[in-house]
């Protein structure tokens, strides 16, 4: 079997519009979104998480997200 290096996808969905320093498309602040690309699987893994906790649980029509 073949090594694989894992590879995090970035959560960005191309909405791209930020308040308060963070988007609200993704959900990654500015720095986060800065960081992404030199980031280890680590911190990208990190940054999922906080993703998780800063999405509301449901968009902005009220279905689930």
């Amino acid at each position: 079997m073949a090594f694989q290096n894992k590879k995090t996808k970035s959560p960005c969905i191309d909405v791209c519009i930020s308040r308060n320093g963070m988007c609200i498309g993704c959900y990654r602040t500015l720095e986060e979104m800065a960081g992404w690309p030199t980031y280890t699987e680590e911190e990208k893994e990190q940054v999922l998480e906080n993703i998780k906790k800063r999405r509301p649980s449901q968009d902005y029509y009220g279905g689930p997200v």
